[in-house]
């Protein structure tokens, strides 16, 4: 495997570039988000930047590094690749890999002087015997399932698991941590039961000496509530990104992506006519509509067909029919005016109005994070900032 990133076609410019779909990537956004959940830590808690999935469409390397410009300690990713692509790029910082690994995972994420995440006996055994025949030590992060149920080990097998890793050669315990699977309701029992637990153990491995370097738990939504849950380090992913984590609670987060796309066709639906596949919509009256250079390809979801609003000339304009491939069309109202080339705006400002990813998300069904990952398929980006 090749420790190479792979290319992608980024554009580092502040003007439009010539493509028909862009997203522009504001970077002073990503560095303003760093320090507004740093401040609400105490100042010795240190912030894993989570830039996994290409950094939620936004662009690992540039991401990574405006969060660490902004006082990141370390970076955290989901797949050993995504952590070999931002060694490749020039960052030495330390680097979690939170998602599963295969043996051979394992022996590259030694070679790229990534930590990686322990859930199980047998993994802990292959890493021990390949750092062990090399002369290192791996640096690895116990994970505890406190009632998420996807990976970890069980809470109350967790001090004994503790224990016999310190005693394997080559593995240095750096790290314990969980994942809250309700952070979102901070006064929810679910996530007041994970905590508690997760509390209980941390007072059980210190209480038995094991207690390792760095305990996290906090993702974005448990990182701003407030909560006590800070310990050694937080863990925020989607606050990164200027997403709200939180359910009914805006935090003055600022968006980082916008997503551009040129108007294609100005043309006039006739009274009676359908537009797009199925023809879901029919026009009830002549209506002036345009086709803009965006579709389900580009991460705009299909199931926002005649849901969702695209902004045009500072006016929010419905989608009419069924959202193509590479396409969608929406109906002008009046007093807006479109030419072809002109720039639409499918999430983020345009004059004095705004498309969110939130409101995409509630109008397709889908979450925050579906909508930015998908967004960052296959169009250029412009970073700013």
């Amino acid at each position: 495997m090749s420790t190479r990133a792979e290319p992608r076609p980024d554009v580092a410019a502040l003007s439009a570039p010539d493509e028909p779909t862009w997203l522009e990537i504001d970077l002073a956004a990503v560095r303003h988000n760093v320090s507004l959940l740093r401040s609400n830590c105490s100042p010795e808690t240190r912030l894993i930047a989570v830039v996994k999935a290409d950094a939620y469409g936004h662009g690992a390397v540039p991401v990574a590094s405006a969060a660490l410009s902004a006082g990141a300690w370390a970076l955290a990713v989901a797949r050993v690749r995504e952590g070999m692509q931002l060694r490749a790029a020039g960052i030495r910082v330390p680097i979690l890999v939170l998602g599963h690994a295969t043996d051979q995972d394992l022996a590259l994420a030694l070679e790229a002087d990534l930590a990686v995440t322990i859930c199980g006996w047998r993994s802990a055994l292959v890493i021990s015997a390949l750092a062990d025949s090399a002369g290192i030590r791996a640096r690895v992060h116990l994970k505890v399932d406190t009632g998420m149920h996807r990976y970890g080990v069980a809470i109350e097998d967790a001090p004994r698991f503790a224990s016999a890793l310190r005693g394997l050669p080559g593995i240095m315990l750096e790290g314990v941590y969980t994942h809250y699977a309700t952070a979102d309701e901070p006064e929810g029992e679910a996530y007041l039961r994970q905590a508690s637990r997760f509390l209980e153990l941390v007072n059980e491995l210190e209480r038995q000496g094991l207690r390792p370097p760095i305990v996290h738990a906090a993702n974005s939504a448990a990182a701003l509530s407030g909560s006590e849950d800070c310990y050694d380090a937080i863990r925020p992913g989607l606050a990164l990104y200027g997403a709200q984590p939180l359910i009914g609670r805006t935090v003055p987060l600022k968006p980082a992506m916008t997503v551009k796309a040129r108007v294609a066709r100005v043309l006039d639906v006739p009274r009676g006519e359908g537009v797009s596949y199925g023809e879901t919509w029919v026009a009830p009256r002549q209506t002036r509509a345009a086709v803009v250079a965006c579709g389900y390809a580009d991460g705009y979801s299909r199931l926002l067909s005649n849901r969702g609003d695209v902004l045009v000339g500072g006016h929010r304009c419905r989608v009419l029919g069924r959202v193509c491939m590479d396409a969608l069309v929406v109906g002008l109202p009046q007093g807006c005016e479109a030419s072809v080339g002109d720039e639409a705006v499918l999430m983020g400002a345009q004059d004095s109005e705004r498309v969110t990813a939130e409101e995409l998300a509630e109008r397709s069904g889908l979450s925050s994070y579906e909508v930015l990952c998908g967004m960052g398929r296959r169009s250029v980006r412009v970073y700013s900032g």
